[in-house]
């Protein structure tokens, strides 16, 4: 009995029929008739034989027999194992749906459907929200039906290899995996009463099929022959996806099981030994790029050929060689470990970049690619970060603490720059760092190489030194390499035309670090600079990963350890390297004790402090422009709560303070030694001659001494801090040098004749005070040449008169301070009286 042709009913066949008594019984049990619903619940679990005999049974149940829902569920269960031909033959056409509720009127057997269901205005399927049935469903398996069966029923003979599949489709594999495929899903629609056995033959037909196909696939892969290939794969993907015929063609290629280079084979030569694994990243690019051509031309695009192959070589040959070589590598040592891993997703890099672009011609998405390499470091990723935040730290330590030694064993104080120079040499050494920042690690060799091209060279260089300029190539070592890896060099090429105009290295070697030993006895520019690009080299190794953009928390994690790293550097200078230098150069400064010595104006332990304060200085701009010119392109340098941002204020407050702390102690000690050598070279017969004498219209030589030493160390600061430190420090200084020198007048004795030479003293004292340009402190020293009038007036009365005139001292000196400058006069026990008079008389209104 079919259900499929209306004319099929009125052939009987001997079907046992349903009996209506179970739900006569159901009916009178509940008292009303079973809802629509659950009948056609029911039919779905029905094979399609026994719905011919449900047709029978009323009209009602016709109705039922015929919605779309039931066959709905049918291809459904066929779309299940489809693997695109069903698909694509239903494809554009309606198959969801149900006669109930229809909008149009639907005719059985030309009556109304509402008069085959009385009452069906009220009837259940009324409030069911359903959609329209249009009857394309139950159409359409009928198609497949007819189709289908007569090779659905072939299949219970014995003989599977003479089926009617194989012998209808056996010259065309394409179409055969697909009737296969079709037959498995329609055997799951239970269309026969012996279904179970017909599709155990299917499955059979399949495995015997598919075998078959694999086989003829694998000898189309030994041969070369694409167009087989192309058609087996296409039959073994109808058939059931085709994931055999993928395995198959992924595990046949050679570089799996026939790598000719091997992880030992690095580092043989030397530590930067990566020949045989860029090699392999040669090969493997070349092998992706021809594997690429052919997966497009055997697979189709929905499969995805191409990238499973990738995926696949990453992880069974890249993967397993960077594993064994990151471990090689870390058995000579870290630093090599963390190079080694630089080069590895530089390389990797570069293979993912050639697939994602247009030199193959099946590319992978962009995303897929970072996907690829993100597979491929996530399982060495935790440990890379820890060494490289690790071996940051203990490398600058190390270098800080060999330093440290060596500057202990010798320092050199003999040598010093001028303030000229000094500023010039500051200028220069920024502008170089500048630049040198911009290059990459391994050309930057020693502080001195990095910036010697701002200075010129030196007279005396030798005839060797000009012989090899004339040289095609230098010889520069890295700085960044430990003591335990063997320095490698770098040859650099230069044309004729560039040799002739350039510097000589070697002189400019010699200029630098004669200059460098002038400035650096506590702290040191060489070692900062080597902990900066040591710093950069960690910094951009990290990089490699930001700019790649890894997910998730690879991302947070990177991000993080990019910022500790500069961290690090941040602390270590601060801590270990200029706070330490800064106590040296304070503790220093406390035990100075003040001497005479032929240059009276130099107080070694203040100009060491002072140029202390200016290699600081260099310092901190050197780590500010390394942030600018680089870490600020990973770091917001406005978010203020941002770690990096923290502790660089952090750092710049500690050289504050440090510069604070010493400013204090280097003024004490200034001005210890300006009144040391004010009693020791003031003579008595400065300012009180013999009257035969003629007056020395000059400053004294302790007047002279005195202003040099001041303004030698007094300019010595200039440039090395900020404005507002600076005015601090000179006010400071030019308040104690005056209650100094007043101390000092206070004890000297002062004739006429001597008068004139303290007038010349006041008014170079004065001078000298007029160019720290400090307002608050000129009027002292103004009050002090007016007081100089005091000793070269003769008449009592107009000194009296000159002493109460308080004007003239802009109010800075009581009547009391002036009366103690005037006892200074030789003369002042005769005039003591007429000044005096009247000095405690009382004025009663």
């Amino acid at each position: 009995m079919s259900l499929f042709d209306d004319d099929d009913m009125n052939k009987k066949v001997m079907i046992p029929t349903i009996r209506p008594v179970s739900v006569e019984a159901a009916r009178l049990k509940s008292g009303k008739a079973i809802p629509p619903n659950v009948l056609i619940r029911i039919f779905q679990y029905l094979p399609v034989p026994s719905l011919a005999n449900v047709a029978l049974a009323s009209r009602r149940f016709k109705v039922l027999a015929y919605d779309d829902e039931i066959w709905d569920s049918k291809l459904q269960v066929m779309l299940e194992n489809d693997t695109g031909a069903l698909a694509a033959m239903l494809e554009g056409k309606d198959i969801n749906g149900s006669l109930i509720d229809s909008e149009n009127t639907i005719y059985i057997n030309s009556k109304p459907l509402n008069t085959l269901i009385p009452g069906m205005s009220t009837d259940p399927y009324s409030a069911r929200a359903r959609a329209k049935s249009t009857g394309f469903a139950k159409e359409q398996f009928k198609q497949l039906y007819t189709q289908l069966l007569p090779y659905y029923v072939d299949l219970r003979g014995e003989n599977k290899d003479a089926s009617k599949i194989l012998h209808d489709f056996g010259n065309q594999p394409e179409e055969c995996g697909k009737v296969i495929n079709l037959l498995m899903g329609f055997g799951q629609c239970h269309v026969v009463d012996d279904w179970k056995q017909l599709n155990e033959g299917v499955s059979a037909l399949s495995q015997y099929f598919e075998s078959a196909s694999l086989h003829e696939f694998e000898v189309a892969y030994d041969c070369h022959n694409i167009t087989d290939m192309k058609s087996y794969a296409n039959a073994l993907i109808a058939l059931n996806g085709g994931s055999t015929c993928m395995q198959t063609y992924v595990q046949k290629h050679p570089i799996f099981y026939d790598n000719p280079f091997k992880p030992e084979d690095n580092f043989v030569s030397s530590p930067d030994d990566f020949t045989p694994f860029k090699k392999l990243m040669e090969l493997v690019t070349d092998e992706l790029k021809q594997q690429s051509m052919l997966a497009s031309e055997v697979f189709p695009e929905k499969m995805d050929a191409f990238y499973l192959f990738v995926d696949r070589v990453f992880e069974d040959v890249i993967a397993e060689f960077v594993s064994q070589l990151l471990g090689r590598a870390m058995s000579f040592s870290t630093h090599l470990y963390l190079r080694t891993m630089s080069v590895v997703l530089s390389s990797t890099k570069k293979v993912i970049t050639v697939l994602t672009s247009d030199q193959v011609p099946k590319k992978i998405e962009k995303d897929r690619g970072i996907n690829l390499l993100f597979k491929l470091f996530l399982p060495f990723l935790d440990d890379y970060l820890y060494e490289e935040s690790n071996y940051a730290e203990q490398i600058t330590k190390k270098y800080i603490d060999e330093w440290k030694n060596r500057s202990a064993a010798h320092t050199d104080t003999s040598g010093r720059l001028t303030n000229q120079s000094r500023e010039t040499f500051k200028r220069n050494y920024l502008a170089a760092f500048k630049k040198v920042l911009a290059l990459p690690v391994d050309l930057v060799s020693t502080a001195a190489t990095t910036i010697a091209s701002p200075f010129q060279r030196s007279s005396n260089i030798s005839t060797t030194n000009k012989q090899e300029k004339r040289e095609s190539t230098v010889s520069v070592e890295s700085i960044s390499t430990p003591p335990s890896t063997p320095k490698a060099s770098t040859s650099i090429k230069r044309d004729s035309s560039s040799s002739t105009a350039s510097m000589d290295v070697t002189g400019q070697l010699e200029v630098a670090k004669q200059e460098l030993d002038m400035l650096q006895n506590y702290l040191s520019l060489e070692i900062s600079l080597q902990l900066i690009h040591i710093n950069k080299e960690s910094e951009r190794r990290v990089q490699q990963f930001i700019d790649i953009g890894f997910p998730g928390r690879m991302k947070s994690d990177i991000q993080r350890t990019y910022e500790n790293i500069f961290i690090q550097l941040l602390k270590t200078l601060g801590q270990t390297h200029i706070q330490p230098g800064f106590d040296s150069a304070s503790d220093r400064l406390a035990t100075y004790k003040p001497t005479l010595t032929k240059h009276n104006e130099d107080v070694p332990p203040l100009t060491e402090f002072f140029e202390l304060v200016h290699v600081a200085d260099v310092i901190q701009q050197m780590i500010q422009l390394y942030y600018d010119e680089e870490i600020t392109k990973n770091i917001d340098k406005h978010d203020f709560m941002n770690d990096v941002n923290k502790e660089k204020k952090t750092f710049e407050r500690l050289l504050d303070d440090c510069v604070a702390k010493g400013m204090d102690r280097g003024i004490q000690v200034l001005l210890s030694q300006v009144e040391f050598i004010l009693a020791q070279e003031q003579t008595r017969s400065d300012y009180n001659p013999p009257t035969e004498m003629m007056p020395d219209l000059k400053p004294t030589k302790a007047c002279r001494d005195t202003i040099s030493c001041l303004q030698t160390n007094t300019s010595m600061l200039v440039g090395a801090s900020e404005k507002a430190t600076m005015d601090l420090f000179f006010s400071e200084v030019g308040r104690r040098f005056f209650e100094i020198l007043c101390k000092h007048l206070k004890q000297q004795t002062v004739n006429e004749m001597g008068g004139f030479r303290y007038i010349c003293d006041m008014n170079a004292y004065y001078d000298f005070i007029t160019t720290l340009r400090q307002k608050t402190i000129t009027p002292y020293f103004l009050a002090l040449k007016s007081l100089a009038n005091l000793y070269i007036i003769e008449s009592a009365t107009d000194i009296k008169s000159l002493i109460h005139d308080l004007e003239r001292y802009h109010g800075l000196m009581r009547v009391e301070d002036l009366f103690e400058f005037a006892a200074c006069r030789s003369d002042w026990p005769v005039i003591k009286k007429v000044v005096q008079k009247d000095m405690t008389d009382c004025c009663i209104m």
